[in-house]
């Protein structure tokens, strides 16, 4: 197993530990608006720092073991990631864009011109997620197929 395959597992494993967090959170609460709550207002800061933390220290090792030369890539790994970052970005702006909208339609049919702060908020963290979730898995998924290097 290469280092970024190693780095692609550790990375969806941290970000499903967030979102189980989170949707025992929101499950406990009763509701998705945890601002209501400042007991779980912190619990859900709390939650995405230590995720975040965690992200911030598997790239901080990644670049160090890099520097040493421990770390090496190949031309087949630079082209798995390159296609899992485009996939990822296409995900993560179809699904921010059809949030945005949902909401505009939402607030439009209900007459009203304010929209509360949260939900962008929501909106791009939801949007990032997406987008280190799907890299992670769309790399994983293309570096589990078999590449025929013999002649057909």
């Amino acid at each position: 197993m290469s280092m970024s395959q190693k780095f692609a597992w550790i990375q969806l494993l941290i970000f499903t530990a967030v979102i189980i967090g989170w949707s025992v959170i929101f499950i406990s609460n009763g509701t998705i608006f945890y601002w209501q709550n400042d007991s779980m207002m912190i619990t859900f800061y709390i939650i995405s720092a230590i995720g975040f933390g965690l992200l911030v220290l598997m790239n901080l090792v990644a670049s160090i073991r890099g520097s040493r030369g421990a770390m090496r890539s190949d031309e087949r790994d630079k082209s798995i990631w390159r296609r899992a970052s485009l996939w990822a970005t296409g995900v993560s702006y179809t699904i921010v864009g059809t949030l945005l909208l949902v909401v505009a339609i939402i607030y439009m049919n209900q007459g009203s011109d304010v929209i509360p702060v949260y939900f962008p908020l929501f909106i791009v963290l939801i949007g990032g997620v997406a987008l280190l979730l799907t890299q992670a898995i769309t790399a994983l998924i293309l570096y589990g197929r078999k590449v025929n290097y013999g002649e057909n």
